[in-house]
């Protein structure tokens, strides 16, 4: 049956070398060679699942040394395809909301996980097609597995203090150099991407990061992967998806498993340490149960932990920022900034405190009918100062908002040579503006035209630049 099915393969009768295969594997069940061929066949027929089961299937035969990386070889190639093509598939359905591609999907990334297990992106695709099938039991699984599945990777975060976005230089400060720096980049279209790989511990680590912002930010780590692993699987760059942690969150709130709830949170928080939208969560489960002091205490937790680590301070700020304690959120921005003083998040934070601070100063001046700018000024200077180191980072050099921030600053203090300095800086961010951010950059220049400016000119143009991105 063996040479039947070599020479029907080379026919590309694949039924037939299918048929011969099953049988020389009946008949000769310790026959690695033939395993390794029929999860081929399958594979070439588009059977991924048979192909992931029948390759496993021929751990507990394979003797020979070289058929062992044969099958290691083939399980590598087959959970790249496995992933591909199931992407495709996912794509097939959101264009055609036909829940068949989905089915498919699901089958083909199980596939993946039966040969790699340890490629937990698998993971949250399978619970993310489940959440579109309406099978949340299905989802949470596989949301929950995935948060089992990088449990090293979240202990590596919280051991040195490593997060999504984090600049690549400051890990390196942190940890020393690297056993080697490996730099891709697959095509000219694409970032830049740099592998590094770390010996801590005994264990292999390997970080992935990209130029997306003009310096190499964090995207990804893989903490100790099976030594079996060829070296290109373990430097595969691989994302690290804080989604199913939010997702997770977002089931048990709404079953009001609060417990639950918050502890995913607080994992993303680790990942995302300056995700003000789960911040405010955090903050919102503990008021609906009163307890308010929890969120304090959690980030005060995490500061006695490692007192010197920026982001915990920048996550109790976050915290105070959203119960509206902006003079105690100034302090532990400032505290942080203390800890590193290009840390552009607590920057940018901080400026926005101060602000958040004067706006409240304002409000009660105004129930109270006693207005009085001297109040205020000093913090609103601040709050400028902090706006622009934020813009003078690479971060935030882009980030039209912090000019929209800064316009109404000058305005409201009458600096008319740093108001107009600020709006010229504004406009000529127009050539770096995603398409998608288009609108809202020329609903910003439109405040700025109408409300600090007066240029009834500018102003119209802008409308007009705004009613055509509607058509």
């Amino acid at each position: 049956e063996l040479t039947t099915a070599k020479l029907a393969i080379r026919n590309k009768d694949l039924d037939k070398a299918e048929s011969n295969l099953e049988k020389e594997i009946r008949n000769n069940p310790a026959n690695a060679e033939a395993y390794i061929l029929l999860a081929e066949v399958k594979q070439m027929k588009y059977d991924y699942l048979g192909a992931a089961k029948t390759i496993n299937s021929s751990d507990s035969v394979i003797k020979d040394f070289r058929l062992r990386i044969q099958a290691e070889q083939f399980k590598g190639q087959l959970w790249r395809l496995a992933y591909n093509a199931g992407i495709d598939l996912f794509n097939r359905f959101f264009s055609s909301k036909d829940p068949k591609f989905l089915d498919s999907a699901i089958a083909i990334f199980k596939a993946g996980v039966l040969v790699r297990p340890q490629i937990y992106d698998f993971y949250p695709l399978i619970a993310q097609a489940y959440e579109n099938k309406g099978d949340t039991e299905n989802s949470i699984k596989y949301y929950e597995l995935y948060t089992e599945m990088i449990k090293e990777e979240m202990d590596f975060a919280r051991s040195y203090g490593v997060y999504l976005k984090m600049p690549r230089a400051d890990l390196i400060a942190k940890v020393g150099k690297p056993v080697y720096t490996r730099g891709i980049r697959f095509s000219p279209d694409r970032d830049s991407i740099a592998i590094d790989k770390f010996d801590l511990n005994g264990k292999e680590v390997f970080v992935y990061s990209s130029d997306k912002v003009g310096f190499f930010t964090i995207f990804g780590w893989r903490v100790n992967p099976p030594k079996h692993w060829l070296n290109d699987e373990k430097e595969q760059p691989t994302e690290l998806n804080s989604t199913p942690f939010g997702a997770l969150a977002q089931i048990y709130f709404n079953r009001k498993d609060y417990n639950k709830s918050v502890k995913y949170i607080k994992d993303l928080l680790i990942l995302e340490p300056d995700n003000a939208e789960a911040n405010a969560f955090l903050v919102n489960i503990y008021q609906l149960e009163n307890k308010q002091d929890e969120a304090i205490q959690f980030a005060k937790s995490l500061i006695a932990q490692d007192p010197k680590n920026k982001l915990y301070h920048a996550i109790y700020a976050d915290i105070l920022m959203q119960l509206g304690r902006y003079d105690s959120a100034i302090v532990e921005y400032e505290k942080a900034l203390a800890i590193d003083p290009k840390y552009d998040i607590a920057i940018r934070n901080c400026a926005a405190a101060y602000k958040n601070k004067v706006a409240l100063i304002q409000k009660r001046q105004l129930e109270e009918n006693k207005i009085n700018e001297k109040e205020y000024i000093g913090d609103l200077e601040k709050s400028a100062q902090y706006f622009e180191r934020a813009k003078a980072t690479p971060r935030f050099a882009n980030d039209f908002e912090i000019y929209k921030e800064l316009a109404e600053i000058y305005f409201a203090m009458n600096k008319q040579d740093e108001l107009k300095k600020t709006v010229a800086e504004l406009e000529a961010l127009d050539a770096v503006i995603k398409d998608e951010d288009r609108e809202n950059y020329l609903l910003a220049l439109l405040k700025v035209y109408s409300s600090y400016l007066k240029d009834e000119k500018k102003t119209k143009a802008i409308q007009d630049k705004i009613e055509s991105l509607k058509k």
